[in-house]
């Protein structure tokens, strides 16, 4: 199994401080992350911005061959 993790950075929220931005959401996916539980092969969390927009998504996978 894989943990596959994808983020759009092509919007407002990150144009002032993109680092900034992007570490505030990976914080807040890690905080979900443990909070829902998100271990098995279909559970996933979305990510969302600072403006509320959803820009990725954090989802366990089986393995690639």
């Amino acid at each position: 199994m894989e943990a596959r993790l994808t983020i759009k950075m092509d919007n407002d929220a990150f144009v002032q401080n993109p680092t900034h931005e992007l570490s505030r959401i990976l914080s807040r996916l890690s905080e979900d992350v443990e909070r829902i539980q998100v271990s098995d092969v279909g559970h996933m969390v979305t990510a969302a911005d600072i403006n509320g927009n959803t820009v990725g998504k954090f989802a366990v996978t089986t393995s690639s061959p």
